[in-house]
């Protein structure tokens, strides 16, 4: 029997899993962000420099849940309020796309039919706790257990029929996925990231960034009802194909499948590529555009690529002094956790990505797969990668799909 490398991959996703924790919460506590954030949580300081006053302390009226909630809702007013450096929105437009994007796929990997009536279908509450203990912590430890216990990961090349079987979701749940998260994820994160157009109270604009850290939640929830209402309302969806003529189960569901990656796809690219490019342009072609939108300006000129995706090495970033600081300068050490918690976290999902991709495809080509991943990850970043190896990976789903389809109509 030849040797499985998921049992490489399980212990590389962990090393990435503890150091993606030592890089994000284990660095920014020594910057002094921490002494800020517990100060302000006990009311030793009134409100962050450059934020909307009076700073909100109370939410759910439940101590230990309201003092997590102060950590959160501050880290997140630091790299929103105030003096925030141009390059740190730019970063916040394309980092908080992939990680939306890792988890409208995390979601689909729980609703599959080899997924979701088992431990990996819960993934609101794996959510939730990417929320508490960060994404690079907690979603490599996921997709180890994936490899490990799921019938998706355990596929042989070619195998139709296993395929049906284990990748099936149902179809209310792809037409609505995208949908789900656009109301429970991307609407509100534009809201919280720019609470000016929404002419939002200091109260108001705090309880948005808290309710916000609970999405995970949110998303499930939409998604159950969604699909319950339409599904009292309208009944059971028929497999249909590109030109939603009745088809085949494989057929139909790569078409329904596909409407989640192309969503995720363009999550990404439209927030990729824009922030990229304009990151590599010389100086002298981005005050040229600056000069044309002026009042875009200060974000033209700040985003370059090192400013923008380059991250402090965890040895070396900035020291805050936690009585002397100003507005701006907390959202460095804030920027840098995410920039870690984004890169670290998405090294699993790519090479998780591959290995189901490599395992599952008929005629598997690792030169072909990493093209595939290269182009995808140019063009939006790495879980635009993802999306691409696991659609071209789904298309098993259709080895024999037209014998089964005779069989079971006979």
């Amino acid at each position: 029997m030849a040797f499985d490398t998921k049992y490489i991959l399980i212990p590389v996703f962990i090393a990435c899993s503890l150091f993606g924790f030592r890089a994000s919460i284990g660095t920014i506590l020594g910057t002094g962000f921490g002494k800020v954030v517990k100060d302000l949580a006990a009311g030793n300081i009134a409100f962050l420099p450059g934020a909307p006053q009076p700073f909100l302390r109370e939410y759910a009226g439940i101590g230990p849940l309201d003092r997590k909630l102060v950590g959160l809702v501050a880290f997140f007013s630091t790299l929103i309020d105030g003096d925030v450096d141009q390059s740190t929105v730019a970063f916040s437009i394309w980092g908080l796309a992939q990680f939306g994007s890792a988890w409208t796929l995390l979601v689909l990997e729980a609703r599959r039919n080899g997924n979701r009536y088992g431990l990996l279908g819960w993934v609101g509450p794996a959510g939730l706790a990417m929320q508490l203990l960060t994404y690079t912590f907690i979603a490599p430890i996921w997709l180890s257990l994936h490899l490990l216990i799921s019938p998706v990961a355990k596929l042989r090349n070619g195998d139709g029929e296993a395929a049906r079987k284990s990748l099936f979701v149902l179809l209310w749940d792809m037409a609505l996925l995208p949908a789900a998260i656009t109301i429970t994820y991307l609407v509100p994160s534009t809201v919280m990231n720019m609470p000016s157009l929404a002419s939002m109270s200091a109260s108001a604009h705090y309880k948005w960034i808290a309710a916000w850290q609970l999405f995970p939640l949110w998303t499930v929830l939409v998604l159950y009802a969604l699909h319950a209402v339409l599904y009292t309302a309208i009944g059971s969806l028929l497999p249909r194909d590109e030109e939603d003529k009745p088809t085949t189960l494989g057929k139909g569901y790569t078409v329904a499948v596909s409407g989640v990656y192309e969503f995720v796809t363009t999550v990404t690219t439209m927030t990729h590529l824009p922030v990229v490019i304009l990151s590599v342009l010389p100086d002298s072609a981005r005050s040229l555009i600056a000069g044309y939108i002026p009042r875009y300006a200060a974000f033209i000129n700040s985003a370059t690529f090192s400013k923008v995706f380059v991250p402090y090495w965890i040895t070396n970033i900035p020291k805050i002094n936690p009585t002397g600081y100003v507005s701006g300068d907390l959202a460095v050490p804030a920027k840098n956790f995410l920039q870690w918690d984004v890169y670290v976290g998405s090294i699993p999902f790519v090479l998780w990505a591959l290995y189901l991709h490599q395992r599952t495809v008929k005629n598997p080509s690792l030169p072909g797969a990493l093209a595939l991943t290269a182009k995808w990850f140019v063009l939006g970043g790495p879980l635009c990668a993802v999306a691409a190896l696991l659609k071209e990976r789904d298309n098993v789903v259709l080895e024999g799909d037209n014998k089964s389809y005779e069989a079971k109509t006979k």
